[in-house]
This record gives C-alpha cells, sequence and structure tokens, in this order.
C-alpha cells in the first residue's frame, strides 16, 4: 500500500463558508444554532465571513444596557455558580461611582420591600435570589413565575463557562426581559454567550472578571463575530 499524501492547503484557500462553521462548531454552539446562523450568513454572499456572520447576529440580538442612572430595583436570577453576588458587586460599585444610593438585599426580602411600597425610591435597590439547579425543570419554572413587584425588573444571569444547551434552555425557561452573561475571561468557547444571546432576551451586558471593579462590558454582534472568528 503506498503512503497516505496529506495535503496542507492555506487558509486563504479554504472556502470561508466551511471555515466559519468549523469556528462555530470549535465554539461548541447548539447544533441547531450553528445550522441556523450558517443559512442566515448565507444571505450575504459577498460579504466577508466576520461581517456576514456580524449581520446574522444582529438579526437575533438585541442589547439593552442597564441604566444605574434611573433603576430603581434589580433581582438578579440564575443557576447556582452563575455569578449572580460578583454582578450585584459590579452593579453596585458603578452605581455608586454615579452618585446613586446603594441598597443590597435578598430577592425576597427586597420584594417585599417593593410590594409594599415602603422602599425609598432615590435609592437603588440590588436583589440577589437564590441560586437553582439547572437540571430541576421545577425549579426554572418556579424562577420563571417569580413575583413581579412595581419598580423591579428581573433579570437573569448566566455563565458563559456552561454548557451552551444548558444555557438556551435556561434563557428561554425563565424567559425575563435582560440578561447579563458572566465568565467570559473563564472560557475559550463562546457557544454557551451566543446561545445566551440569542434566545430571546436583550444582553444588557456581560462579564470578564469577578471584581466589582471589573465592570459590565457591552458586547456588540460585530466583537462577537471577530471574537468567534480570531
Amino acid at each position: 500500500m503506498g503512503a497516505v499524501i496529506q495535503l496542507d492547503f492555506p487558509k486563504a484557500a479554504q472556502s470561508p463558508r466551511l471555515s466559519l462553521a468549523a469556528a462555530l462548531k470549535r465554539h461548541r454552539l447548539p447544533e441547531l444554532l450553528i445550522e441556523t446562523l450558517m443559512r442566515e450568513t448565507a444571505v450575504w454572499p459577498n460579504l466577508s465571513a466576520e461581517d456576514a456572520l456580524s449581520a446574522a447576529l444582529a438579526r437575533r440580538m438585541r442589547l439593552q444596557p442597564l441604566d444605574l442612572e434611573c433603576a430603581r430595583g434589580l433581582v438578579l436570577v440564575g443557576p447556582n455558580g452563575a455569578g449572580k453576588s460578583a454582578v450585584a458587586g459590579k452593579i453596585a460599585h458603578m452605581a455608586l461611582l454615579s452618585g446613586r444610593k446603594v441598597e443590597m438585599a435578598s430577592a425576597a426580602d427586597g420584594l417585599a420591600l417593593f410590594r409594599t411600597a415602603s422602599f425609598d425610591s432615590v435609592s437603588l435597590m440590588v436583589m440577589e435570589a437564590r441560586g437553582f439547579n439547572p437540571a430541576n425543570r421545577r425549579a426554572l419554572t418556579a424562577f420563571a413565575a417569580m413575583g413581579k413587584a412595581e419598580g423591579a425588573e428581573s433579570i437573569g444571569v448566566v455563565s458563559a463557562a456552561c454548557d451552551a444547551e444548558d444555557v438556551w434552555e435556561i434563557v428561554n425557561a425563565l424567559n425575563l426581559p435582560r440578561i447579563i452573561v458572566t465568565g467570559l475571561d473563564r472560557t475559550s468557547r463562546l457557544g454557551a454567550t451566543v446561545a445566551a444571546v440569542t434566545a430571546g432576551s436583550a444582553l444588557a451586558h456581560v462579564t470578564y472578571g469577578a471584581r466589582p471593579d471589573d465592570g459590565l462590558e457591552n458586547l456588540p454582534p460585530s466583537l462577537l463575530a471577530k471574537m468567534l472568528l480570531d
């Protein structure tokens, strides 16, 4: 039997679509999401892979950063280990820098104050809901149905270091207006991030570190596309 000859084609000679598909698989996006993005990028055959992916992501992403100068109450909801406490610290840090007075509370205690109209409306109250096991479907349903109070918004918190399929299911099940994706510094794969920001909820922010002064970052589709293809 003759020797097997392996041909190594230069990167530039590879099909842009094949390169794009390979990048999405490398980042471990859910298969259905890969198929959807590949189909949508094909609408712009004259664009570069990065620009086409950016356009496809822009169709599915909504960016709604927190307004910490006007917000009254924020309830952080997410599974165990998602980084809710770290996010609470970041929100408090940024709000204090803007001149706001900040109160910290559990979701149960804070929402009780909102429901009885006994909370000082000048302050921002940052509330943290207890965590849950994402594999527990009953728990997900319960948190999705968490009681609301006028002036308080529930924000989903999910980790970029989790399994992409799990994150997709969590964001869909919680069905909250906005989410924050944490821990982008703790993973080299962006599948969970893409799943989170395209699952229907608007993206408020992403985080790259646990310290309060690490801040809350924005992630536009163009930057996410670049990160996926780098």
